[in-house]
């Protein structure tokens, strides 16, 4: 008899102990339910014109020559100055591909973004964004994507209203052989604190 009791207390001691945890189990559960996640993001101002050489026309396409594998290709041309005009990298007498100008009333910081380059062709991709009267752009060396895959990088530029900054661009081709690519370049703004 005295064993039947002892018995049966450990099944009561065993039937306390799992309420116990599925109490414990229970608790947790419910604290998660009273927690959630924010999230909140603003939009940076598509305010800044990408612009030919000299004249205000919009660029709609920037064209990088065909190049061998893994070859640095540094002299683009726009759809408007034409491809008889194109990017000159120089210590003297530079010339950009396009011009940025600044279309709004308010001070930007300058971002620079560009897509993934379909077909993998591209390897990086580099840019230098400086004063429209600067003429000795020797190298082209801000990185915009180290591997050709879409970026967004804050240029430290910043462009007043109504003024123009000079961008140079310039591409690493892949390995890959006998393939075309595109990408699309974005330019935003941040308002300038």
């Amino acid at each position: 008899m005295k064993k039947e009791k002892t018995e049966k207390k450990i099944l009561i001691s065993a039937g306390v102990l799992v309420l116990a945890v599925v109490l414990v189990a229970s608790t947790v559960v419910l604290a998660a339910d009273n927690q959630a996640t924010q999230e909140a993001s603003s939009s940076k101002a598509a305010t800044i014109s990408i612009v030919g050489k000299v004249a205000d026309t919009a660029v709609a396409t920037i064209t990088f020559p065909e190049g061998a594998p893994s070859a640095t290709v540094s002299v683009p041309y726009n759809n408007v100055d034409g491809d008889t005009d194109p990017q000159v990298v120089a210590a003297e007498n530079s010339e950009p591909v396009v011009r940025l100008k600044n279309t709004s009333g308010v001070t930007y910081d300058v971002w620079l973004g560009i897509t993934t380059w379909t077909n993998s062709a591209v390897a990086s991709q580099d840019y230098e964004l400086v004063a429209t009267d600067t003429t000795n752009v020797s190298e082209v060396n801000d990185v915009l994507s180290t591997d050709g895959n879409a970026a967004s990088v804050d240029t430290t530029v910043t462009m007043d209203t109504g003024t123009y900054k000079a961008l140079y661009l310039e591409i690493v081709l892949s390995q890959a052989a006998g393939v075309s690519s595109t990408s699309t370049l974005s330019v935003l703004g941040e308002t300038s604190l």
